[in-house]
């Protein structure tokens, strides 16, 4: 008896599983995958690759924050390093 309650115990912490790592359809209805003529010409509002475009031109054409508005800024988010701060150390050792 204690084989067969095992083995539904097994079976069903498989099947609870499966059920939560199945991804949910509506999350990946609307996927889009990366094109090559994506990253060649990302739309304004993506920073799909580092500096965003192959020639790393590093500059967003979005206008919402400008000259008159950058001083209105503020802190959205932070993330604080867990232990002491070491001090940097560059590659040359210097």
């Amino acid at each position: 008896m204690e084989k067969i309650m095992s083995r539904a115990s097994a079976c069903v912490a498989a099947a609870l599983f499966c059920a939560v790592a199945t991804p949910i359809p509506a999350q990946i209805a609307d996927f889009k995958p990366v094109t090559r003529e994506m990253l060649v010409s990302p739309d304004p509002a993506d920073w799909l690759m580092l500096n965003r475009t192959y020639d790393e031109q590093r500059f967003s054409p979005l206008n919402q924050v400008n000259r008159e508005n950058v001083g209105q800024l503020e802190l959205a988010w932070a993330r604080s390093r867990p232990g002491p701060m070491k001090p940097f150390r560059s590659c040359t050792g210097a």
